[in-house]
């Protein structure tokens, strides 16, 4: 048995190379294929994290709700023009059609720069929805892009006892766009666009009207039970 450095023997690990010297080659070969598999499943980077396809952008028609910190003089909801273009206290003409609040958000911080001292903004991309049909208080909203359909149809007062929210409709320039739209489903990520329609639809006649269809069936059951009875 080989002698480490001071005379003592190398036990296990004598053992392990003497077991791989004994491999026939093709053994050598896959224990050898194998342990590189393992360092380059080790090493390699992890995967990059998917963007967020949430994150809503600007579009002509929407609004921009900006919040300057200890500024009420500069903030303010803002409409973005036929242009893209947005007009912003000391700024100016701002272009920001694709943007989306990240990006507008650094954008002005690097220009309210020149006027503030570490400026702290927060910028919200508002879509202006008509939602209309069977909702309390039908009308126009500036509705937040990063909320859910059931989020907007709540700033109309939600969904009246009539209302059947499997009968969500996308209006645009009179022309239904989707049916059956998912109230979960966000703003932002949606189709929907500034002067865009949300038409709630009504239930059925059977559905808005159960109890008296179900009184009537009990009253015809008997009526006819009766006429059994008496013959």
């Amino acid at each position: 048995m080989p002698l480490l450095a001071g005379g003592q023997a190398q036990g296990g690990t004598h053992r392990s190379f003497e077991y791989a010297d004994e491999m026939n080659p093709l053994g050598r070969a896959v224990l050898i294929g194998a342990s590189g598999v393992l360092v380059a499943c080790s090493s390699s980077p992890p995967p990059e994290t998917a963007p967020d396809q949430a994150s809503p952008e600007l579009l002509p028609g929407d609004a921009v709700r900006v919040q300057v910190w200890r500024e009420a003089d500069l903030s303010g909801t803002f409409t973005v023009d036929d242009r893209g273009v947005i007009t912003l206290p000391l700024l100016g003409e701002r272009e920001v059609e694709g943007l989306n609040p990240a990006t507008l958000r650094d954008r002005l911080l690097s220009d309210y720069t020149t006027y503030l001292q570490n400026p702290s903004i927060e910028v919200t991309i508002l879509r202006r929805i008509n939602i209309l049909g069977e909702v309390r208080n039908p009308g126009l909203y500036p509705v937040d892009a990063t909320v859910s359909m059931a989020d907007a149809l709540a700033l109309a007062g939600g969904v009246t006892s009539s209302g059947d929210l499997n009968k969500i409709e996308l209006v645009r320039d009179n022309e239904v766009v989707a049916k059956g739209v998912n109230q979960a489903s966000m703003i932002g990520a949606s189709d929907i666009r500034s002067g865009d329609q949300i038409v709630v639809g009504e239930k059925s006649w059977v559905s808005r009207n159960l109890a008296v269809v179900i009184g009537s069936v009990i009253a015809a059951g008997a009526i006819i039970a009766a006429a059994f009875i008496n013959n």
